[in-house]
């Protein structure tokens, strides 16, 4: 029902037109005209509106033809990070790269062509299936902002797939929550060779601050990460300012508040030992999920995914997806791949074979939502 072929052509196509986040706009629209072309209606919510982007999110919905079967929820996001621009996508041995000045876009067009091959086979061919609903969303990589951003009246299913893994044999269950963090620090700008000693140099202050926090691996469920510093505005200037950025993730909320604390400790500490003003936020970026083994929704991937000859494994991820926000919104839904590896790099790849396994894996998945698997 589905071919490498097809579901190959439709990923070159999608790779080559351009989505970074917020600038989806020929994207969605190609979009939203496949989906008429294989009889299904597409509607845009105004997410463009508010984020000050150029598409909102894509929904539409496959009528079921099994009474009183599950509502599933299926979705993938249109956007690229923004090294996604001017993509020439290259084959070798059946895997799909870039020419290696840009990523290949995979995550997460091989995704949508994975959701779109599985909507055109369920319009064409005969297939027992539940009503199925498509969301297609926006302005993911830049902290799942679409999602964020959906009307929750217009989800109504009773348990979704995210098309935004890696691996088509891992299914991912379990996500952290994760605080954003940005920090302003003000000091006093002086001449650097004139008079260094009336100065509070920002700089020192922030690197002092952040040689004494703990980062990177905290510990089994938890990391965190500086991840952007900027400040200063010539050598011979003491800096009066700078900005960082950082983040810090954890499966345990408790862990994730001691550990964003503890950051917060360490530039108040050294911004008071040098006499300069710290302007802090912290933001929830999004809250952790976890899907349990005794779910309907896992308990029909399970079966699914060895009926199509995968091995599947239940993993947690250090990631957060739209599946992050769903859940928050009554929806349980698990993270699957279509097969992205060494994604947001010029080394990304994506095999053929397995997008084509993710589509036959989908495409089980919604037959055994029909069945009785108790």
């Amino acid at each position: 029902m589905i071919s490498k072929k097809s579901i190959l052509k439709r990923f070159l196509a999608y790779v080559r037109i351009d989505s970074p986040s917020k600038e989806e706009g020929r994207f969605a629209k190609h979009i939203k005209n496949e989906l008429k072309r294989i009889g299904i209606k597409p509607k845009e919510d105004n997410a463009a509106r508010r984020l000050d982007g150029q598409s909102g999110n894509i929904y539409a919905s496959i009528p079921g033809n099994v009474a009183k079967a599950p509502r599933v929820l299926i979705n993938a996001h249109l956007d690229t990070v923004r090294s996604g621009v001017g993509i020439r996508p290259r084959i070798r041995r059946g895997i799909v790269y870039s020419d290696g000045k840009t990523i290949l876009g995979a995550d997460n067009k091989a995704g949508v062509a994975v959701m779109m091959e599985v909507a055109k086979a369920l319009t064409k061919d005969n297939i027992p299936h539940g009503q199925i609903d498509l969301l297609f969303t926006v302005a993911e990589e830049i902290g799942l902002m679409g999602s964020k951003f959906l009307d929750r009246r217009s989800l109504e299913a009773d348990f979704g797939y995210v098309l935004d893994g890696g691996d088509v044999d891992e299914i991912i269950n379990k996500a952290p929550s994760q605080d954003s963090i940005e920090a302003k620090i003000i000091g006093r700008a002086a001449h650097a060779g004139v008079r260094p000693e009336k100065g509070i140099n920002a700089i020192k202050v922030a690197s002092e601050a952040i040689a004494k926090m703990k980062l990177g691996r905290i510990d089994r469920e938890t990391t965190a990460n500086i991840g952007m510093i900027e400040g200063g505005v010539a050598t011979n200037i003491v800096p009066e300012s700078v900005t960082l950025k950082g983040e810090a993730r954890s499966h345990d909320i408790g862990k994730l508040r001691k550990q964003v604390l503890h950051m917060k400790s360490m530039l108040t500490k050294a911004c008071k030992k040098h006499k300069a003003r710290l302007y802090l936020r912290i933001t929830p970026a999004y809250r952790s999920f976890e899907v349990k083994r005794s779910n309907r929704a896992l308990k029909i991937a399970l079966i699914s995914a060895e009926k199509v000859g995968l091995r599947p494994k239940i993993k947690a991820t250090g990631g957060g997806s739209d599946a992050n926000i769903f859940a928050r919104y009554g929806i349980p839904c698990l993270i699957i791949g279509a097969g992205a590896d060494s994604v947001h790099t010029a080394r990304e790849n994506v095999a053929i074979n397995d997008m084509w396994k993710s589509a036959q894996f989908l495409l089980e998945i919604i037959k055994n939502v029909t069945r009785d698997i108790s």
